[in-house]
C-alpha cells in the first residue's frame, strides 16, 4: 500500500477535525462511513486513524467510538462557532448570516452554518451541546420551556437572533419591536390615510400575530378603518400575488393604504396592484415592516421599516461569545430608533377624500 494514501487520508480528517466537521459529538463516523466519505479501502482508513492515534489526536475509551481528544491542539486552537438556522432560509436569515461573518472577520475562530427543520432535530441539541458558541435563528415563535431548559444547562455560549428571548436568561438580538410597526401606521396617518388595510401572507407566527395585533390595536386607537387580508403560506410573495388579484378581480375594496406585514408580502401585492391598472405610490400606497435589505433597491423603491447595520448589534455579542469580554448592561440588545425609508411606494392620500381604490377599478357606468 502506498504511504502517501495514508497520508493523504490521515491529512483529510485532521482537516475535517480542524474545521470543526467532527465537533458535533466529538466522535468519529465509522469506519464504513468514512470509507464512503474519502472514498478510499477501509485499511487505508485503519492506517490513518492509527497516525492520529498515535499523534494524540485521537483517543478511545474502553470500547466506545474514537472521538477528537479535548485538549488536543487540532480540537481547541481555535474556537468553533455554529449558526444555527431554519431549513427555510430567507432573505433576512441572509443577512444575519453576513452580519456573523462580518463580525468574526479577522478573529481566530472557526464558523459553520448549520440548519434544522424542526426544533425536536437532533442537530439542535448537538450544536447547543459541542459548539463553543451559537448564534441561534429561532423559528419566529417562543422558545418552548424544555428547549429553553436544554440552552441554560448547555456549556455553549448562545445568543438569539430575531427574538427576545431574555426571559429564559439569554442574550437575544432583535431589530424590530412593535414600536416598528406604529411609526410606519404614523407615517400613513400624516400623509392622510384614514383606511389603512393590513396585507399578511406569511405563517401565523409568534411575530406576524403581534404585527397584527399592533395594526389592530393602532387603527383602534386612531378611529380608523381598516381590513385584514390574510392568506398564510410558505411562498409569502407569490402567495401576496394570488390573493390581492384574485380580491381585486372579485371587485372587493381595498383602502389607500396598504400595511404589509414583511417585505415579500408587499413585494408580491405591488405587482398585482399594477398589473390591476393602479399607480402604486399615487392610487395606493404600500409599505412593510422589515424589506429584508432589498426595498430601496426595487423599481418602485418599497417604503418600509429597515434594520440599521446588523454587524454593529453584534460586535459586543461576539466578543461575548468568544470569551473577550464579559457582558455588561441588558441582556436584550435591540435597535431604539427603527429607521423609516420612505420610496415611491407610497404617498399622499387622494386628493378627492375617497379612501379606496374602487373607484378607480370599477368607474360608474
Amino acid at each position: 500500500m502506498s504511504e502517501s494514501k495514508v497520508e493523504i487520508c490521515a491529512g483529510l480528517l485532521l482537516k475535517r477535525i480542524e474545521k470543526g466537521d467532527l465537533l458535533l459529538t466529538g466522535e468519529l463516523p465509522s469506519e464504513r462511513r468514512l470509507v464512503d466519505e474519502t472514498g478510499m479501502s477501509r485499511t487505508t482508513v485503519r492506517k490513518a486513524l492509527k497516525k492520529l492515534f498515535d499523534q494524540g489526536v485521537l483517543e478511545r475509551e474502553g470500547r466506545s467510538k474514537a472521538h477528537v481528544v479535548a485538549s488536543s491542539d487540532a480540537r481547541r486552537k481555535r474556537p468553533v462557532v455554529a449558526f444555527l438556522v431554519p431549513v427555510l432560509f430567507s432573505g433576512d436569515h441572509s443577512m444575519w448570516w453576513d452580519a456573523v461573518v462580518t463580525v468574526l472577520e479577522g478573529k481566530n475562530v472557526i464558523l459553520k452554518p448549520l440548519s434544522y427543520v424542526q426544533l425536536e432535530d437532533p442537530v439542535v441539541h448537538e450544536t447547543i451541546s459541542s459548539y463553543d458558541g451559537v448564534f441561534f435563528v429561532p423559528p419566529a415563535k417562543n422558545l418552548p420551556r424544555w428547549l429553553a431548559d436544554k440552552m441554560r444547562g448547555a456549556q455553549s455560549r448562545i445568543v438569539v437572533l430575531d427574538q427576545d428571548a431574555t426571559k429564559h436568561g439569554f442574550i437575544s438580538v432583535e431589530l424590530f419591536p412593535p414600536a416598528a410597526g406604529v411609526k410606519l401606521l404614523d407615517y400613513l396617518v400624516e400623509i392622510g390615510h384614514k383606511r389603512i388595510d393590513c396585507i399578511n401572507t406569511q405563517p401565523d407566527d409568534d411575530v406576524i400575530v403581534e404585527r397584527i395585533k399592533g395594526w389592530e390595536r393602532y387603527l383602534e386607537g386612531h378611529d380608523l378603518a381598516g381590513v385584514l387580508r390574510t392568506q398564510p403560506s410558505d411562498s409569502p410573495m407569490s402567495s401576496a400575488y394570488d390573493m390581492v388579484s384574485r380580491l381585486l378581480r372579485e371587485g372587493y375594496l381595498f383602502g389607500t393604504a396598504l400595511f404589509c406585514t414583511t417585505g415579500p408580502c408587499a413585494i408580491g401585492t405591488m405587482r398585482a396592484l399594477k398589473e390591476a391598472g393602479l399607480v402604486i405610490g399615487e392610487d395606493v400606497s404600500v409599505c412593510a415592516v422589515n424589506d429584508e435589505g432589498i426595498g430601496r433597491y426595487l423599481l418602485k423603491s418599497l417604503t418600509a421599516i429597515e434594520s440599521r447595520a446588523r454587524p454593529l448589534y453584534l460586535r459586543k455579542v461576539a466578543e461575548w461569545m468568544l470569551g473577550e469580554k464579559e457582558w455588561e448592561g441588558s441582556l436584550l440588545v435591540q435597535s431604539k430608533d427603527v429607521p423609516l425609508f420612505v420610496g415611491e411606494s407610497s404617498g399622499p392620500a387622494p386628493e378627492d377624500g375617497s379612501q379606496t381604490v374602487s373607484a378607480l377599478l370599477y368607474p360608474a357606468s
